[in-house]
């Protein structure tokens, strides 16, 4: 494909570089739905992008600021620098379309970065049925590779704090939705990063592949990833559970993990009143009931409360006369 590095913003890594106009993100985070306090966003926002672009009021080229007419630094970019440049591909109708004018069925992008790495995008590949390769970009570099890497950017920024992630991103032609596959330290990939609605009706084309980390992605569903239920059609697309409780059951497994608590057992007797410590009960607990607990805290409190005397009564009767 053609490309004019004035004209076009292809890398997404460069826009998590500078904080969005549109939703207030900070450098390197992802965008959020609304401003300071929407739900982070699967896409970057359109606007995060206006560094990279030539300005078509002040002619400033990709990567310099505006500026005034009397040759001043501008305050803020101008709104034309904001909005889409010429031939710039986005996550949207555009990617969907130019995918079929390659036609392809599936579009893979390979990614890693995570653990102190910053993320890099690997080979970005396009297939037809049967697994017939049409095109292939090693580094991502060029329009539609970059278009087709930027899902991952907005789901993990610069994949800073972020443990060692590898993985896989398809788009699904057929099905229309972006799923991603892989490794995120020791847990395991399986979302739905984007789906996006039927324009027209599409012949069916057969997209069976025999890779095994494709495979996972063809056959990843909207399920909870804690009790493995069905997650409902109104969850934002980044959902991996199916209510709040699963959510924090997760969370609470996790740092449970990472603790080290989850390899301790409970003690066999109670702290309290020395009796059998009930099943299923935290490997942090020392009492089989909510009785027991309150009866130790309020032990620990009269015992508290009469040193305090005590300590009194001593530094009064050794304390020195009053004159």
């Amino acid at each position: 494909m053609s490309r004019d590095a004035s004209q076009i913003s292809g890398d997404r890594q460069l826009w998590l570089s500078e904080p969005c106009p549109s939703c207030g993100a900070w450098s390197g985070q992802r965008c959020q739905t609304s401003r300071f306090s929407g739900k982070p966003a699967g896409l970057l926002h359109l606007a995060r992008g206006w560094r990279q672009r030539l300005c078509p009021v002040c002619k400033a080229k990709p990567g310099e600021l505006c500026g005034t007419p009397t040759g001043r630094r501008a305050g803020r970019p101008h709104t034309a620098r904001l909005g889409r440049a010429r031939l710039e591909l986005l996550v949207d109708e555009q990617v969907w379309q130019e995918l079929g004018r390659w036609g392809a069925d599936v579009a893979l992008v390979r990614f890693s970065g995570g653990g102190g790495n910053p993320g890099s995008i690997g080979a970005v590949t396009l297939e037809a049925a049967g697994e017939r390769e049409l095109a292939r970009w090693e580094n991502g570099e060029g329009e539609l590779p970059e278009a087709l890497a930027a899902p991952i950017w907005g789901r993990y920024g610069l994949f800073r704090g972020h443990p060692r992630i590898t993985g896989i991103v398809m788009w699904d032609a057929q099905q229309r939705q972006v799923l991603v596959a892989g490794k995120r330290g020791r847990e395991k990939l399986d979302e739905v990063l984007l789906v996006a609605p039927r324009q027209a009706a599409s012949p069916v084309r057969d997209t069976s592949c025999d890779a095994s980390l494709v495979g996972g992605l063809r056959a990843a569903g909207r399920v909870c990833c804690e009790c493995g239920q069905p997650i409902s059609a109104g969850a934002r697309p980044e959902a991996c559970y199916c209510s709040k409780r699963c959510r924090q059951a997760a969370s609470r497994a996790r740092l449970r993990e990472h603790s080290g608590r989850s390899a301790l057992a409970p003690p066999e007797h109670c702290a309290c009143c020395e009796g059998p410590m009930p099943a299923g009960v935290r490997p942090e607990a020392r009492y089989c009931s909510k009785r027991c607990r309150q009866a130790a805290s309020r032990a620990r409190l009269a015992l508290a409360r009469g040193r305090g005397v005590g300590a009194g009564i001593t530094g009064s009767a050794s304390g020195r006369p009053r004159a």
